[in-house]
């Protein structure tokens, strides 16, 4: 190869090069990583109430608040204050996501390291503070438009959770989950997550009706957020609310059909990280994946690898670039 020649360490994704996912995964962990978890999100949609009552009565989530209170709006999976915080807003998606940081220290080092590389980050206020119930959060303007928040010291809630469909969701070091965002510069934001926020690209994946998915970790969980390349526009594709077994994602899915809510991709495993899942399209457009036995990454033996189809299912229910389609015999 000339010494004109592209790196030897790239690839060609998408037609375009760029670093090896091995590669990229070696890179992530030079990086001193402080964060921990996903923590919240906060979701916008033209009917708040809407949304809440189908996370409450179809996902399974509990409401902080009793309703007509501005705390039924705050969604707990878990002994956390609460996990979503639905607001009002002209179109669906992510409004803010909060990652939480190990210590005060690593939220030191995290503001100074976005800093370094010419992030305008904003010391967030004590009233946004005590909104989130956390001890202290920085936050900025992070990839796809989205808000994107680090804190520390959040304060448990005393009182038990308890939902009220009798679901238990798997949190813990994994977080509340996963986001998955779309974007025409979808690489730009993998290269921000991996190089500036210190996640590895722990794979990627070429789905047969198009599109290529970048799934990023931070813990165990295979991946806490993932960029698609979209077409159109910036926008959320989905969220995973994961479940303790694969019988609670069958009654979610039953619970789907009883309130006609519409399907994204039929029942499915993924072959990256194995969750036994489906989709369905929330109220505020983008989609909800309720799965279960997603497999944990051990970052001492983990390699990044490519992957063009699931194991069996998911099944796209709709066309269009929403449409999640993870076997071949979708393609139409």
């Amino acid at each position: 190869m000339t010494s004109d020649s592209k790196n030897s360490n790239d690839h060609l994704v998408g037609g375009r090069t760029v670093p090896r996912p091995e590669q990229a995964t070696q890179r992530s962990w030079e990086v001193s990583v402080s964060i921990r978890s996903l923590g919240y999100l906060g979701i916008g949609t033209p009917d708040p109430d809407g949304w809440v009552a189908y996370a409450n009565d179809v996902i399974g989530t509990m409401p902080v608040g009793p309703p007509g209170s501005p705390q039924e709006r705050r969604l707990r999976l878990d002994e956390h204050p609460y996990r979503f915080c639905v607001e009002s807003a002209e179109s669906g998606g992510v409004t803010r996501i909060g990652w939480e940081v190990c210590d005060p220290r690593g939220l030191e080092k995290m503001a100074l390291r976005l800093r370094t590389h010419g992030v305008e980050v904003h010391e967030g206020s004590p009233e946004e503070c005590a909104d989130r119930q956390v001890d202290r959060m920085v936050w900025f303007d992070g990839p796809c438009a989205v808000r994107t928040e680090l804190f520390t010291g959040r304060h448990l809630s005393p009182a038990p959770f308890v939902s009220p469909l009798g679901v238990t969701f798997v949190t813990g070091d994994q977080g509340m989950g996963h986001v998955v965002l779309k974007s025409p510069r979808a690489l730009e934001a993998v290269d921000f997550y991996r190089d500036v926020m210190g996640f590895r690209l722990s794979d990627v994946t070429h789905l047969p009706l198009g599109g290529t998915f970048y799934f990023m970790g931070c813990n165990p969980r295979h991946h806490s957020i993932a960029f698609v390349e979209s077409r159109k526009r910036e926008g959320t594709h989905h969220i995973l609310c994961e479940v303790s077994d694969m019988d609670t994602v069958g009654r979610a899915h039953d619970r789907a059909r009883a309130h006609k809510v519409p399907l994204m991709a039929t029942l499915g495993r993924h072959s990256n990280d194995w969750m036994f899942s489906f989709y369905m399209r929330s109220p505020a457009g983008f989609g909800i994946e309720v799965g279960a036995e997603g497999r944990r990454v051990d970052d001492a033996t983990w390699v990044s690898r490519v992957y063009t189809s699931d194991i069996w299912g998911h099944h796209a229910v709709n066309d269009g670039d929403d449409a999640y389609a993870g076997t071949e015999g979708t393609a139409r």
